[in-house]
Formats: C-alpha cells, structure tokens, sequence
C-alpha cells in the first residue's frame, strides 16, 4: 500500500477517534497517533536509516485496524456508568491501610535496594558509574530478594498518589516520586522516567488540569532529558571522540530504529509454542524440572545503519505466529485495553490506575513490546494495585461451618 495513502488514513481516523469516540488517552487515539507520527517522521529523515520496507507495513495495516476496532467495540459493548464524563475526573476511593502499609515498605526497601547495588558498582571504577550500573542491570545476575518489589511497587504508588492528590499531601507525593527517580538510577534505566511522565500526563489530563499543548511541549522536554541521560551513561574513550552519540543519532536509534529493525525479523523455525511470545511461561516451566527452549528478554543488536537490538511490538508475535500472530495480538491488545478504558471511564479506582500501565504500554509500542515480554511486572502490578484500591477486604468461613 503506498505510504502517502496510509498516512492520510491515519490522519482521517485519529481526527475522528479525538472528536467522536473518547478522549486524547483513548487506547486507539494513542496507537494511531502513534504510528501517525512514525510514519510521518520516516519522511523527513533523510538518509540517516533504511527505508521502511513491506513487512513493517502489512503488520502495521493489520495491527492498527484490528486494534482500533477491537478496543472501540469492547469499550462500547461493555456496560458504562452513569456519567463517564464527569466520574471518570473523580478522586477514586482506595484502602487507605494498605495504600500507607506499601508506601512504608516502599521507603524502606527502595533506599536498600540502591545501597545494595552501589556497592556492587562502587567495587570498580567511580568515573565510570553510571555505565557500570547500566551494565549491572542488564547483565548482572545477583538477586536482591524481597527488595527487587521496590521498581514496581514504586509504579503502582506514584499512580494511585497522583489520582487521590491532594488527598494524598504533596510531602508525600513528593517522597514517592523520588523513591520513583531512586529506583530509574539502581538501573540506569529510562522506563521508570517515561512512565512517571506519562503516568502524570494521563492523570492530569484526565482530570482536566492541562491541556493539549503541555502535553506536547512536555514531550519535547522529556526528549531531550533522555538524550541528556544517555550521554551520562554513555562510555567513550577519550581517545576517540567520533564515538559520541549527537541529538540525531540519538533520535533515530531511539524513536525510529525499532521499525526498520523490525525487517530483520524472521520467523522462528523452532517447533515449541510461542517461544518468544511466552518466553517468560517457559522460563519458569524450566525452573520447576521442564526442558523448554529459552529466550532471553535482551535482543541481538542489528544495523540500520545505525545499532538498535529493539523491534517494534510486533517482533515477538511475528516470530512466533508470522502476520497471523500480529492480527491475533491486535486483537487481544484491543479487547484488553478497550476493557481498562471503559472501566476508568466508569470511574473504577482499580481501572483508573490500572489503565496508567496501559498508556506507558502503548505509548511505547513503536519501541518494543512490553506485556508479554515483561508479563512477571505487569502481573505484580495489577496485584499490588488491587490490594490498594480494595475499599474492604472480607473473609469467608463457610466451609469451617459445615
């Protein structure tokens, strides 16, 4: 299909999702816009990557629509509440015990958790820092034990605090934030910053406190924090300068790599189910005696020219299933998030705050995949959320009765 033809697609569809069928932060407003603006920057980059090739287009003309029409038809199937409107901008009511019981123990083991980990790293060079935790993280094999609950705990906090502000004091906030910020600097890792900034985008902006154009010039802030953070990190020898990373470069590996990447990807021969898909199934099947196949999480890197080793969140299903595997994922992604829309617009505390998880995952679809691939933390997710937004928690008896 000529690209010029599925971009003004794009542009006709999320033109109408924004005016007639939800809000900025509606889960077909964000993927739409997002590969809009993919498509439409492949435009004017020059010749800094490859051209976008068939395989990336037919999964995005299969996924997007799939997507779009199965989120629009479970958002509006489902029963919705009185006033979606109106309930939706209100401060959601939680259990107020538990929501201080995490938000201790997130205070105590967050600071640990860094401590422990500086003092793997400060064991090697302390010019060298902040390299070496990036590299601790992602090669490292040590385990923390309890104290590894601390990255998403902080996650499920900082949402539930921005939704109940300012019934939760900014001192508070404040301190959860940070403990946020303490757990992105243990690893070196920029997922943490990007779902505080679009945690606090979607909260704001459903609550009617910004609009449009803080949104967009926030991103282009966030940009450039990010570049600033990869600089920090980034190991070069002082005898070769050429080795930096400028803006561009940055941009490209960051922002539209991924897609390119994503025609480097082939089907997986092998003959197990899902290997990639569910390679986090498999990975626990093998801890408990079985003898599956593993992938690992981290990627091969490949050039486009420029190195990246992320592929879109096609990769996984394509490997596993080929385009039939993406259409069937679209599907399942829509059917998932249309479900968290509605119940956030219904104003359930559970799905306003569990709905944040969904604007952090499809925000960053044009980057990796990050349900199946990461499924351990989104399950310890939508368990410490529900812990906290149960109002009252009731025990049964009746079985001792008998």
């Amino acid at each position: 299909m000529d690209l010029a033809l599925i971009v003004i697609m794009s542009v006709l569809l999320v033109g109408y999702m924004v005016f007639k069928a939800g809000d900025l932060f509606s889960p077909w407003t964000i993927t739409t816009a997002i590969w809009l603006a993919i498509v439409v920057m492949f435009q004017f980059q020059g010749d800094l990557l490859y051209p976008l090739g068939s395989q990336f287009h037919t999964s995005l003309m299969l996924w997007l629509p799939i997507f779009c029409a199965s989120s629009l038809i479970t958002y509006y199937v489902y029963p919705k509440g009185s006033d979606p409107s109106t309930v939706s901008r209100q401060v959601p009511d939680i259990n107020g015990g538990m929501f201080t019981v995490l938000y201790v123990i997130s205070m105590v083991i967050t600071p640990l958790y860094l401590y422990k980990i500086m003092q793997v790293v400060m064991m090697f060079d302390p010019a060298d820092m902040l390299n070496n935790l990036r590299i601790l993280a992602v090669f490292g094999d040590e385990s923390y034990g309890f104290l590894n609950y601390s990255y998403v705990l902080n996650q499920v906090l900082i949402v539930v605090a921005l939704w109940r502000y300012p019934r939760v004091p900014l001192w508070q906030l404040l301190t959860i934030v940070a403990a946020g910020l303490m757990s992105a600097f243990a690893i070196m890792e920029k997922g943490m910053l990007f779902f505080l900034f679009s945690s606090i985008m979607y909260v704001l902006y459903e609550k009617g406190t910004i609009k449009v154009r803080s949104i967009a010039l926030s991103v282009v802030t966030l940009v450039i924090v990010f570049f600033l953070i990869n600089v920090a990190r980034e190991y070069t020898d002082d005898s070769d300068s050429t080795q930096s990373t400028t803006f561009l470069d940055f941009f490209a590996i960051y922002v539209l790599s991924p897609a390119v990447a994503f025609e480097r990807v082939t089907e997986d021969l092998s003959t197990q189910f899902g290997s990639h898909t569910f390679q986090t199934v498999y990975l626990f099947l093998n801890r408990f005696g079985g003898d599956f196949e593993q992938n690992i999480k981290l990627q091969e890197f490949v050039w486009v020219p420029l190195p990246t080793n992320v592929y879109t969140v096609f990769q996984p299903f394509y490997e596993d299933f080929g385009y039939r595997g993406v259409a069937v994922f679209a599907m399942v992604y829509g059917f998932i998030t249309g479900w968290a829309y509605r119940q956030m617009r219904n104003g359930s505390a559970f799905g306003k705050c569990i709905y944040a998880y969904a604007v952090y995952v499809l925000a960053l679809q044009f980057y990796q995949e990050n349900v199946m691939m990461s499924i351990v933390q989104v399950t310890q997710f939508v368990f410490f959320t529900w812990l906290i937004t149960q109002e009252k928690y009731y025990l049964r008896f009746e079985a001792l009765r008998q």
